[in-house]
């Protein structure tokens, strides 16, 4: 067999990404398919002649193309058109000018580069013709090279993402998340960044909810935390030809191999230990400083903390839990507290919502602006579930969220943890179930005493499960009192639990508090 014709080597290095169901050439390979040698063989050049219709000719063609022009070139290879890249060439038209776009005259030969103040002509080629490069063939080659700064970039709708590997991962309200592998040849910046340039991309079902996550994610990257997650880029791809369809966004994060905080407590080891203890307060302490962040320098509130939006990443040997999922976070130019609008989603996920919600919107004359502190209870519900993961591991969280009629699995169905006494009034108080919780925890003799816990638990009840919003403490105030127990812990590590020799955990029977409910105890 003789040598692979042009066109054969270009069709076999093909990729087909599966998230948008698109087609394209990865950069690498067409730097090296497109060689001065190959286009010589393909435009029938030899010893710098060009042999065409009995004409002969000098040609330097072949350095033109392999210079300026392999993107526009293999395009025509694959329309076989190859003898109109003289003729382009001649126009002016390189790749740097791709993609192109129609003139908006009548003429169908006219084309405008993608900044739009240049013009180019393809002679002779007729409307079908001039359809297949402008729809389809360019948009093999042009796919982008992504970078690791944070930026929004504008793709075409026709434009392929450069990702070769991709499998669904999960979805929620608003998107869709893949795991996904990035094309080597089209980055910069994340073999660093990445394990083997996997990555998370953050598929939106709509444009408008991309637009929301984006414009947060935008301002919030100026001020980088260890305990937030950091996007690579957003992509919009919402350009397309004459304007038609709303198009699609997509965010690009790092990949949390350890999953969300659910995932983590899934998969965890039974058995508590003051190594549990501590690492747990650390990444409370990081978290809550993350959320003050959010809070003070950016006048942010997340609104919608819960496990699921609490990722995993190791980062060497450690696992550092980070805030994720802004795409119902809210930036205000203004002090929360004296606004005169409610604000209100349907993307609220009940378990953790803060029973504020409850009375939203039911006068108009007198509505409740949702404070920061709203996070604070959402946080607390997090907390309070680290504190049971403590001490009784993934099977203590599992028959936790049995009680309260729902599964790990489902959480954006389960019910929150307070109970409404009279919504015309707007009263609320703590569940019952958390109050049993709580005080089965803090008789719990790992906690008993002066203990790391025992404060902790004080925090979680006294401060931050507070119906009425203004009693919660700031993030800030939260911080201050994880500090001091975390610097307790380093003075005494004996602080940080409780443990008398032939300690046995008492079991937490929710079944218990069935029986005391129903019996009116």
């Amino acid at each position: 067999m003789g040598q692979p014709s042009l066109f054969e080597q270009l069709e076999g290095r093909f990729i087909s990404c599966n998230i948008d169901g698109k087609t394209f050439m990865p950069r690498g390979d067409l730097e090296s398919i497109i060689s001065k040698e190959n286009v010589r063989a393909e435009m029938k050049i030899k010893d710098g002649v060009l042999v065409k219709a009995r004409l002969r000719k000098p040609s330097d063609l072949p350095d033109r193309v392999a210079g300026q022009a392999k993107r526009i070139f293999a395009a025509l290879v694959v329309m076989d058109k190859v003898a109109a890249i003289e003729g382009l060439l001649d126009e002016g038209l390189t790749d740097e000018h791709l993609p192109l776009t129609h003139h908006p005259n009548p003429d169908h030969d006219a084309f405008l580069s993608i900044d739009g103040s240049t013009v180019f002509h393809f002679k002779n080629w007729g409307g079908p013709t001039v359809k297949e490069f402008i729809q389809i063939k360019q948009w093999l080659f042009v796919s982008p090279v992504l970078d690791t700064t944070g930026q929004l970039i504008h793709v075409n709708q026709n434009c392929a993402l450069p990702f070769t590997e991709s499998e669904f991962s999960g979805s929620g309200a608003a998107a869709v998340v893949h795991r996904a592998k990035l094309h080597q040849a089209h980055q910069r910046g994340f073999e660093a960044e990445t394990d083997g340039f996997l990555v998370a991309v953050k598929e939106f079902h709509k444009k408008a909810e991309f637009d929301k996550e984006n414009e947060t994610l935008q301002q919030i990257k100026a001020l980088p935390h260890r305990h937030i997650i950091q996007h690579f880029v957003s992509i919009d791809k919402g350009v397309k030809d004459k304007g038609k369809g709303e198009g699609k966004g997509y965010i690009i994060f790092p990949w949390a191999a350890g999953g969300n905080l659910h995932d983590f407590w899934e998969h965890s080891v039974q058995e508590p230990s003051q190594e549990r203890v501590l690492w747990s307060l650390q990444q409370m302490l990081g978290l809550t400083t993350a959320l003050h962040m959010l809070h003070e320098h950016f006048k942010c509130r997340h609104g919608d903390l819960k496990p699921g939006n609490i990722l995993c990443v190791k980062e060497g040997e450690e696992t550092v839990l980070k805030l994720a999922d802004f795409g119902i976070s809210k930036i205000h130019s203004a002090q929360t507290a004296y606004r005169k609008i409610a604000t209100t989603t349907a993307y609220l996920t009940p378990s953790y919502q803060g029973p504020e919600v409850e009375f939203e919107k039911t006068d108009e004359l007198d509505q409740r602006p949702r404070s920061r502190k709203y996070d604070i209870w959402s946080l607390g519900c997090v907390f309070l579930e680290l504190a049971i993961w403590v001490l009784y591991g993934p099977r203590g969280i599992e028959d936790f969220f049995g009680a309260r009629g729902n599964s790990t699995s489902s959480s954006s169905s389960s019910s929150p943890l307070y109970s409404v006494t009279n919504k015309a009034s707007k009263s609320a108080i703590v569940h019952e179930l958390v109050s049993w919780t709580i005080g089965k925890l803090e008789n719990n003799p790992p906690c008993e005493g002066d203990t790391a816990l025992a404060a902790l638990l004080h925090l979680i009840k006294n401060k931050m499960l507070k119906p009425e919003v203004d009693e919660r403490p700031s993030a800030a105030d939260v911080c201050r009192q994880l500090e001091i127990i975390l610097q307790e812990a380093e003075k005494r590590p004996s602080y940080l639990f409780n443990s008398p020799a032939g300690l046995v955990l008492p079991n937490l029977d929710f079944e218990e508090f069935h029986s005391d409910f129903n019996s009116g105890k």
